[in-house]
C-alpha cells in the first residue's frame, strides 16, 4: 500500500506518534492523530495542527473518514477507533510496519546497513557492543535508550538524548544525525537501532535476544513475545536473523521467513529457558564462560566463544562489573559482529575492554562509597533481584558490613513502570539481606518494610544512601528511569 495522498489516523501520540505523524504528513498525506491516553500538552497538540497541518484529537474520531489507520502493538485492541476499523474492514498498520514504510523512501539511508535488535532483556547492551565491535572497521551510528551516538574506531560521541525506543523514535534518529552531519564523508555504514517490541521489516540483520520473561500487552489482551515476532515476519528476503536459541516460538515463525536463520546460545541461561522445549535445532554460536584464575566469578571470568562446533576465541574478561549479567550480549554481539564482517581479535579486544554499561551493574565510588549502578530504563524486578544477588556476593567477597539498597522508579510510564505489588513481594522476601532500604516514587508510598524510607527520586534516594552509609557499605541503586 503506498502512502501517498492518503487518508490516515495515527494513534498515541505519547509514545512515538508524533515523529509518525509529521513524516507521513511531509509525505503528503492528510493526518489526524489521535492522543488516546490524552498525556500531551495542548500547546504541542496546537503546534502539531498550525506547523504541520496535522489535525488533533483527544477523543477517538470516526474511523469512516480514514483510508487506514496506525496504532501502537500495545494499544488496548478494545479501543473504540480499533473496533470499528475492524468491523469495517479498515486496514491497521502497526507503528513499526509504518516506520519500516517511511525509511524504505528515505534516500540518505541508502547503501546503510540496518542493524535492529529487539527482545525482552540485553536489548541496550548487545546494541552497544555489536556498535563497538563494528566501529573498529566501520563508520557506526547507534540509536539505544541511552541516546544516540556516533562510533568510530572505539570512540564514540553523543549526537542526541532523551530518545525513546519506540519504532517512532528511529525516525527521529535519523533525522537528528542528519542535522549532527553525520553526512556526506561521515555518512555510516551501519545504523544500529534498539527498538522496543518488534521490528520494521528493515533490518539487513534482526537480532532478538530474549522472549523471556513474556508479559502482556494491551491491556493483557496479547503477549509481548507475539508483537516482538514482527522482526521476524515482516524480515526482507536476503536479510539475517540472529534469534535466541532458547526463543521456540520464534524458531517456529522463522520457518516461513526467505531471511537467513542463525541461533545462538547461552548454556547458563538454561534454568529461564527450562520450560522452553528443545527446537532439535543445534545453536550457530555458543557461549561458555569459567572462573578465571584467581577471580570470582562475580568480578571477573573467561569467555569461550564457539561457532558451528569449532572454538572461535577465548576472551579474559575484566574485573569491576558482574560479568553474568552480560553473557547474552556478549554472544549475541559477538555472533552478529563476526557474521557482518568484524576481525576476530577486535571482537576479543573489545570484550577485554569493557568495563559494563553505566546503569547496569556497573561498579562505582559515590563519595568513597562501593556503588553498584543498576539503574536504567530497562530495569525490572527481576533484573533488582538479580542485582542484589550480586551485591550481597561482593559484600562476602570484600568482606563489607551491610548493602543499601535504593529501588523504585522515576517515572511509572517508562516501560511500564516498576509495579508496587512486585516490590512488595521483593522486601518481603530479601529486605532484611539489606541494612537499609531506599525507595524511590511516589507509588512506591504503598510499598512497607522495617527498614525502609522514601524519596522522590533517584538523586534524592542516593543521597540518602550516602547519608547512611560508610566506606564499609555496598549502595546498590536499582531505580527504573530515562538516563
Amino acid at each position: 500500500m503506498g502512502l501517498l495522498r492518503k487518508k490516515l489516523a495515527v494513534l498515541d501520540l505519547t509514545h512515538g506518534g508524533i515523529p509518525i505523524a509529521k513524516k507521513l504528513a511531509a509525505l503528503g498525506n492528510d493526518v489526524s492523530g489521535v492522543d488516546v491516553y490524552g498525556t500531551v500538552d495542548p500547546a504541542l497538540l496546537g503546534e502539531l495542527e498550525e506547523k504541520y497541518g496535522i489535525r488533533c484529537s483527544k477523543a477517538p474520531l470516526p474511523v469512516s473518514e480514514f483510508d487506514l489507520l496506525v496504532a501502537p502493538v500495545h494499544l488496548d485492541s478494545a479501543y473504540s477507533m480499533l473496533e470499528e476499523a475492524r468491523a469495517a474492514g479498515k486496514t491497521i498498520l502497526s507503528h513499526h510496519e509504518i516506520v519500516g514504510k517511511i525509511l524504505k523512501k528515505n534516500p540518505w539511508l541508502s547503501g546503510t546497513k540496518i542493524v535492529e535488535v529487539t527482545g525482552v532483556k540485553a536489548k541496550t547492551s548487545t546494541a552497544s557492543l555489536l556498535a563497538d565491535m563494528l566501529s573498529r572497521r566501520f563508520k557506526v551510528v547507534l540509536h539505544t535508550s541511552r541516546g544516540l551516538e556516533v562510533w568510530d574506531n572505539g570512540f564514540h560521541s553523543s549526537i542526541y538524548r532523551g530518545l525513546s525506543i519506540t519504532p517512532g523514535s528511529i525516525l527521529t534518529a535519523v533525522e537528528k544525525s542528519l542535522e549532527a552531519g553525520v553526512e556526506p564523508d561521515l555518512k555510516p555504514e551501519f545504523f544500529i537501532f534498539e527498538i522496543s517490541i518488534g521490528g520494521t521489516g528493515t533490518a539487513d540483520f534482526g537480532i532478538l535476544t530474549t522472549l523471556s520473561p513474556d508479559y502482556g500487552i494491551a491491556n493483557n489482551t496479547a503477549l509481548a513475545s507475539d508483537a516482538k515476532l514482527q522482526l521476524i515476519l515482516n524480515a526482507k528476503p536476503g536479510s539475517a536473523l540472529l534469534i535466541n536459541s532458547g526463543a521456540e516460538k520464534a524458531l517456529e515463525a522463522a520457518k516461513k521467513t526467505q531471511a537467513e536463520v542463525l541461533t545462538f546460545k547461552d548454556p547458563f541461561l538454561a534454568e529461564a529457558h527450562a520450560n522452553i522445549s528443545e527446537t532439535g535445532r543445534t545453536p550457530d554460536f555458543v557461549l561458555e564462560t569459567e572462573k578465571a584464575s584467581g577471580i570470582s566469578e562475580v568480578s571477573g571470568s573467561t569467555l569461550r566463544f564457539l561457532s558451528r562446533g569449532k572454538e572461535i576465541f577465548s576472551a579474559s574478561l575484566s574485573p569491576g562489573y558482574s560479568s553474568s549479567a552480560y553473557r547474552t550480549a556478549f554472544v549475541a554481539a559477538s555472533a552478529a559482529a563476526l557474521e557482518l564482517g568484524v576481525e576476530v581479535k577486535d571482537v576479543v579486544s573489545v570484550l577485554e575492554e569493557f568495563r559494563g554499561l553505566s546503569g547496569r551493574m556497573q561498579e562505582k565510588e559515590l563519595n568513597g562509597i562501593a556503588l553498584i549502578d543498576n539503574s536504567n530504563s530497562g530495569m525490572d524486578i527481576l533484573s533488582a533481584e538479580k542485582a542484589l544477588e550480586y551485591a550481597l556476593l561482593k559484600k562476602k567477597d570484600e568482606k563489607k558490613r551491610s548493602v543499601i539498597l535504593v529501588l523504585g522508579e522515576e517515572a511509572s510510564q517508562v516501560c511500564e513502570g516498576l509495579p508496587p505489588a512486585s516490590v512488595q513481594k521483593f522486601v518481603e522476601k530479601s529486605g532484611t539481606k539489606c541494612g537499609q532500604i531506599i525507595l524511590v516514587g511516589e507509588r512506591m508510598q504503598e510499598v512497607t518494610a522495617k527498614n525502609a524510607s522514601y524519596a522522590g527520586s533517584i538523586q534524592e534516594g542516593l543521597s540518602k544512601a550516602v547519608e547512611l552509609a560508610g566506606t564499609e557499605d555496598i549502595i546498590l541503586s536499582s531505580v527504573k528511569c530515562f538516563r
